[in-house]
């Protein structure tokens, strides 16, 4: 039997699990000539407004790429803007939003390599929303999907069952990525197997509503067959 023949998002005119990588945010800032915080800042506010959007149009689930492993080699002054701004978001902006809209946050990736101070808010806010259930956003933060899957055989004992697992574990439906850059980039490569992909040229802080809805437009019209 294949271990993952039945693992295929549905046919639902919506995307039910949508997947996004925003990416482009140090080039935009060169662009604009301002700071990397200040552009971070921008995609927070785009973010949380396609957030509400999505699940507003019957999204139930969002995985929104912040970082592979492989941005952590970058230089300080990359990283410590980024990370300051995500801290100041987690314990503030994402945890009023889930509140709000009682929607669980999940953090998936290798946490062991992050500030202390920044593991403590991933702490809190997976468990202030736990028990929420009217959606669920994973952040993927230093993640490996090599990691992921290597820990969820690891973790189930049986090579059938190794997807129940996995950090993530729905399939995602739809892939959205800015910056003109077509590959995945190691985001739910086993997750997204099925899922389409749009990519466009645009930096993810130029994109407007309208260019998403767009792309929800176009999905609604698909015949998908998951190789049938």
């Amino acid at each position: 039997m294949e271990t993952t023949a039945y693992y295929h998002p549905s046919v639902e005119a919506v995307p039910l699990h949508v997947g996004i990588i925003p990416d482009g945010g140090r080039r935009w800032a060169k662009a604009h000539g301002c700071s990397l915080g200040e552009s971070y800042a921008c995609t927070r506010s785009f973010l949380q407004l396609l957030v509400e959007m999505f699940f507003n149009k019957g999204v139930q689930e969002l995985s929104i790429y912040l970082s592979s492993i492989q941005n952590f080699r970058r230089e300080p002054e990359d990283l410590e803007p980024y990370l300051a701004i995500l801290e100041s978001s987690l314990n503030n902006q994402i945890t009023q939003l889930a509140r709000h809209r009682q929607l669980r946050v999940v953090i998936a990736g290798n946490l062991d390599i992050l500030p202390a101070s920044l593991r403590t808010a991933i702490e809190s806010i997976e468990q202030q929303t736990i028990n929420y259930s009217s959606g669920r956003i994973n952040l993927l933060l230093a993640y490996d999907p090599h990691e992921e899957i290597i820990k969820a055989v690891k973790s189930s004992g049986n090579m059938n069952e190794f997807i129940t697992h996995l950090q993530i574990t729905t399939p995602v439906d739809l892939v959205i990525r800015s910056g003109d850059a077509p590959l995945l980039s190691n985001f739910l490569p086993l997750q997204s197997a099925w899922a389409r992909l749009y990519f466009t040229d645009k930096l993810f802080n130029d994109l407007t509503a309208e260019d998403v809805l767009q792309i929800l437009r176009h999905f609604e019209k698909i015949n998908r067959k998951f190789g049938n």
